[in-house]
């Protein structure tokens, strides 16, 4: 491309001599050509002198294929033919690598047999009350426990639970008493309480419900304690606060086959 510029360029120059307007062409052209051919030449000079240095191959990769010269042979021994592939590994002695040692640990005397361990023994069988027992019984347990304990003093006992969350009203007849005559001679309301000793707002709704039914005896029996306000209102008020000591001393007037009755719904037996 560049020498049939170069061409043109020189024809031009040439007919530029009869023909004036060419001059500028023709000159353009040979300056073009000879620009184009000195770098074709160039590059081509210079090819040949650099090589591309991602062509460079190691000497040692040679040995790797197997295209290295042969190793030479032991005294005695016929060399290999020129064009036997020798292996890397067959060229160069390499040193095999030592197996690994394990450490030693010092031994240590045997350990004394364990004599095997006893199973844990059952815990006996509840038998008596204990204020313990009111710990881990729940508030239907407890209701269940004082209806049983007023049923057993001799009483018609009409009962009004207050819902899931506990406790129970208790009226007691007369077992002589005319039904729809006669009122209610008594009055207990019972609710388990765990951990919370009740004040006076907890015990003054008793006294709204005696005044509404004209009762004038009452118990509020709780497994809890009471505060002193609160056992004074109840006194000056003619209700008695009955306390879980209150109520195992109430449950000890019983007979034994009574008392084992009430271990029995405590218990979860019933």
């Amino acid at each position: 491309m560049g020498l049939l510029v170069l061409a043109v360029g020189v024809g031009l120059l040439m007919l530029s001599f009869q023909q004036r307007d060419l001059r500028v062409t023709g000159a353009v052209c040979l300056l073009l050509g000879v620009v184009l051919t000195g770098g074709y030449v160039t590059s081509r000079l210079f090819s040949g002198m650099y090589a591309d240095p991602l062509a460079y191959e190691p000497p040692w990769a040679k040995l790797g294929r197997g295209e290295g010269p042969p190793r030479l042979p032991a005294p005695g021994k016929p060399a290999s033919p020129p064009s036997t592939s020798v292996a890397i590994e067959k060229l160069i002695d390499f040193p095999e690598p030592a197996p690994p040692r394990r450490p030693t640990m010092p031994t240590s005397p045997p350990r004394p047999a364990t004599p095997a361990k006893e199973a844990p023994a059952s815990p006996a069988p509840v038998t008596t009350w204990a204020a313990e027992l009111f710990d881990d019984m729940s508030p239907q347990q407890f209701d269940a426990v004082c209806q049983t304990l007023f049923a057993q003093s001799g009483l018609e006992t009409l009962v009004q639970s207050h819902g899931a969350a506990g406790g129970v009203t208790i009226w007691l007849h007369s077992r002589n008493a005319q039904q729809g005559k006669d009122g209610p001679v008594a009055v207990a309301v019972c609710k388990l309480w765990p951990g919370q000793p009740l004040a006076v707002r907890e015990i003054h709704p008793l006294l709204t419900l005696m005044t509404a039914r004209q009762v004038k005896r009452a118990t509020y029996a709780t497994a809890s304690s009471f505060t002193e306000n609160a056992r004074n209102f109840a006194k000056y008020n003619g209700i008695n606060a009955l306390d879980r000591s209150g109520l195992l001393a109430l449950i000890a007037t019983r007979t034994p086959a009574q008392q084992q009755a009430l271990l029995a719904i405590a218990l979860g037996k019933r």
